[in-house]
């Protein structure tokens, strides 16, 4: 999984992980899952990586809560356009 290679480190919110998901899976036909799909499969690569439990519930209101390991980690590049 993600850790033995640290690309959770890659990654500053689990929220972002969602939307790769969703975007890109499954690889042949892109966009095709459900929500709830998107939210199980993204449940499960979090759970596996340890940043959340196993019977973890991901859901809209639960996914931003998600704190990733390195997500203080990124430098803003413009900060004067925050």
């Amino acid at each position: 999984m993600w850790s033995r290679y640290g690309r959770e480190k890659h990654w500053p919110y689990s929220t972002t992980v969602f939307d790769y998901i969703r975007r890109a899976m499954p690889w042949t036909q892109p966009r095709t899952l459900t929500d709830d799909e998107v939210y199980a499969l993204t449940a499960y690569i979090l759970a596996q990586n340890k940043l959340i439990g196993d019977n973890a519930v991901m859901n809209a209101e639960t996914l931003p809560k998600v704190r990733m390991p390195n997500r203080d980690g990124f430098i803003v590049r413009f900060p004067d356009r925050m």
